[in-house]
């Protein structure tokens, strides 16, 4: 079981209602971080294994994992 963070893009006939659905994602397991209510989305972390849930919750449009990315050190003969 490994921690992941993720962006919830809400449905766009839930966007009055993005605070119920980032309270069923909290039930749902996920650690709710942040709410851009212009935007639609909700962004936070869950255990990997309930990412699948997730997607299920009413109101839920898409689940995307959030990508990091690693720049080698200045001193790394790739810079």
């Amino acid at each position: 079981m490994s921690n992941v963070n993720l962006s919830i893009a809400v449905d766009e006939n839930y966007l009055n209602q993005i605070q119920e659905v980032a309270q069923n994602l909290q039930s749902a397991g996920m650690n709710v971080e942040q709410m851009l209510d212009n935007l639609g989305i909700i962004t936070g972390s869950c255990d990997s294994e309930k990412v699948e849930s997730l997607s299920q919750v009413e109101g839920v449009s898409h689940v995307e994992l959030s990508r990091e990315y690693q720049l080698p050190s200045p001193e790394s003969d790739l810079q």
